[in-house]
């Protein structure tokens, strides 16, 4: 090991990210009602699926009352 270096720590590379973070990159979105589609099925079309164990299809028709909810990218 090189002198200064530290060990490889997988979770440096984590990140945590929210409908929030993502829905800049699909600004369409923000047209859409969330009563009548599901947030969970649009993001899937543009590689992301919500993670969060709270998320509900159709709770609201607002995208900003989604910002909190995790996603994760399908790669």
């Amino acid at each position: 090991m090189k002198k200064g270096s530290k060990p490889f720590n997988p979770n440096d590379f984590f990140t945590t990210q929210t409908v929030k973070d993502i829905v800049p990159n699909f600004e369409e979105l923000y047209t859409l009602n969330f009563k009548e589609i599901s947030l969970n099925e649009e993001l899937t079309k543009r590689n992301y699926e919500i993670i969060s164990k709270e998320y509900k299809d159709f709770m609201s028709a607002s995208l900003a009352d989604y910002y909190e909810f995790e996603v994760d990218e399908i790669v």
